[in-house]
């Protein structure tokens, strides 16, 4: 739908992954410090749950997490709790101490796991420096590890520029030391293996999981578009307000909302959107900070578009499936993974390189030239097919697929 947003482009049929083919799994563990009941936190959250399904005995190792149904004892799931971090305003000493207890936590529980589970599969861990010397413990004690490596490198730098060899080997430590590494796309598998030439593990594509709300509720055409998730350079968010209110000045009836946190490498950014937003009112709203996940699906349902002008993104975008797993189509450019999702048939208006405020004008002006009730058509159809393709169950067969593979 790059060039012709009406003509829907035909869905490409996949083969059906067949769960005969599996074995039984052996009991997993399952570790990760994200809690929150969005993004990385609930692929988390739902990867359990799958594997749950599927038939496997589960060792989730995190903080409580903020939805309370995966708190509540189920059969063969084992859970393990350290600290949560503070999110909120505290004193620097303060937050340090908790972060050290809850790193300390995660490591008794690991070790304590072990005696459960022989297979780990470790999605977001801790800060990487301090989590290889546990990695290497568990590999020594004889465990298996499957990394989710969510984005190869990073999105953005911690470290001063004249330590960056240091940060980038140690995301490359943590792939050599595991038995696999999943990554959420073909992209991200060439981008892996082009950062890393020399890693000689096994490097396996599983896709992202949906994020479906009960209801997917018809596209409203009121002419709202959000931008959706953490405020940060390579989502193009300054390119979206630049190109919604350049969109708006050109007689367009849209307003864009820009709703997530700041990304912690880049305050500064957050700021410069802000203040370019605070001069378009009209244009753009910023709704900075946690998005709840009680709000979320009202602000997906008020919305006509997720507007995705992202550029530097190699991984699958947790963002776009949200979109398709709730029945709303995307501006976007094509990067990392939301390339395949475009050309498997998502509903999509094409930002064309380079991805600038001109491009993003112009691809929100030929967006709504649709009417609202054909993108609810072909978005409905579509988000069929998500719910299929990409259930938590089937693609928890395929890591239990790829832990039998890798003990052998």
């Amino acid at each position: 739908m790059s060039t012709n947003p009406v003509a829907p482009k035909r869905v490409i049929a996949l083969e059906p992954y067949s769960a005969a083919a599996v074995e039984k799994p052996d009991p997993i563990c399952l570790y990760t410090r994200a809690w929150r009941a969005s993004g990385t936190g609930l692929f988390a959250q739902e990867l359990v749950d799958g594997l749950l399904t599927s038939g496997a005995e589960v060792t989730f190792v995190s903080p409580v997490v903020d939805n309370a149904n995966m708190e509540q004892p189920r059969e063969r799931l084992r859970r393990l709790r350290p600290v949560r971090e503070i999110v909120g305003p505290a004193p620097r000493l303060v937050r340090a101490f908790r972060s050290l207890r809850r790193i300390f936590g995660s490591f008794v529980a690991l070790f304590h796991a072990r005696l459960y589970a022989r297979t780990f599969i470790i999605t977001i861990p801790d800060p990487l420096l301090l989590f290889l010397p546990i990695l290497l413990l568990l590999r020594l004690t004889g465990a298996r590890v499957i990394f989710i490596a969510h984005d190869p490198i990073p999105h953005g730098w911690r470290f001063p520029a004249r330590w960056r060899g240091v940060e980038k080997a140690s995301h490359g430590a943590c792939y050599y030391l595991s038995n696999a590494v999943v990554v959420l796309s073909e992209a991200s598998r060439q981008k892996l293996l082009e950062s890393f030439p020399r890693l000689r593990v096994v490097v396996d594509v599983i896709e992202h999981g949906d994020f479906a709300f009960p209801q997917a509720a018809p596209i409203p055409g009121n002419g709202q578009l959000l931008a959706f998730g953490t405020v940060r350079r390579n989502k193009g968010v300054r390119e979206a307000i630049e190109g919604c209110i350049a969109a708006r000045r050109a007689g367009a009836n849209v307003h864009l909302v820009v709703a997530g946190e700041v990304y912690r490498e880049e305050p500064d950014y957050a700021d410069e959107c802000l203040a370019l937003a605070l001069t378009a009112p009209d244009a753009v709203t910023m709704q900075i900070g946690y998005v709840d996940d009680a709000a979320l699906p009202n602000l997906i349902a008020q919305s006509d578009a997720l507007l995705m002008p992202y550029r530097d993104f190699f991984s699958q975008s947790g963002v776009a499936l949200l979109a398709a797993s709730n029945a709303r189509p995307i501006i976007a450019s094509e990067a990392g993974g939301i390339t395949s999702l475009i050309q498997e048939g998502m509903p999509s208006t094409v930002i064309a390189p380079p991805v600038d405020s001109d491009s993003v004008a112009n691809a929100i002006l030929r967006h709504i030239a649709t009417p609202a009730e054909r993108w609810t058509e072909l978005a409905m159809a579509y988000r069929l097919f998500t719910l299929e393709r990409r259930s938590w169950p089937s693609l928890a067969r395929r890591y239990a697929a790829l832990a039998n593979r890798i003990k052998h």
